[in-house]
């Protein structure tokens, strides 16, 4: 196939949308994560979602806990957005990490 034809051709992404992001993992609410220190595996960064509360982007992060368990949760702080994004940006995975809630932002570290 030349490259005019395979730029011509959609994406499976754009024919089919994006995979669920590890839908049999267990979900945990943030509040449950901060202050503990996991593995980030993976991670997914949603953008332009509109929501009860406006248009936002947020995180979709797939964690290790110290016992080895893996779930999901979700961060839609810009901190975090931002850093996941050039985590993911940089192929940067899998990271050491911790999650804080600041006064006005959320932070991963």
């Amino acid at each position: 196939m030349g490259k005019s034809a395979t730029k011509s051709c959609r994406t499976m992404t754009e024919a089919i949308g994006q995979a669920p992001f590890y839908p049999d993992a267990d979900r945990r609410e943030l509040a449950d994560c901060l202050d503990k220190e996991f593995i980030l595996q993976d991670a997914r960064i949603v953008e332009g979602f509109t929501g009860a509360f406006g248009e936002s982007d947020f995180a979709l992060l797939y964690l290790v806990d110290g016992e080895g368990a893996l779930f999901t949760t979700l961060c839609g702080g810009m901190v975090v957005v931002k850093k996941v994004h050039q985590a993911l940006a940089e192929h940067l995975l899998p990271l050491r990490v911790t999650l804080y809630r600041h006064e006005r932002y959320y932070d991963i570290v």
